[in-house]
């Protein structure tokens, strides 16, 4: 099962499904994902981050092989 959302800032998104599929239109600048995982016996993961660069689109260039 696949979950469709839009990310909101600073609001969580909570799901049951082992797949999330995000669509934003991310403005230019630096951005921050944070996820974290709570099993079913409510035990907590330690926090995974990503931070991600979106260019102005005018820079915009092929990722690095």
């Amino acid at each position: 099962m696949t979950v469709m959302t839009v990310l909101q800032r600073h609001q969580p998104v909570v799901s049951t499904a082992p797949r999330v599929v995000v669509h934003n239109e991310l403005p230019p600048g630096r951005h921050r994902f944070e996820l974290v995982v709570v099993d079913h016996q409510g035990r907590v993961s330690a926090p995974d981050v990503c931070v991600v660069t979106v260019l102005p689109a005018t820079e915009r260039r092929e990722p690095a092989p």
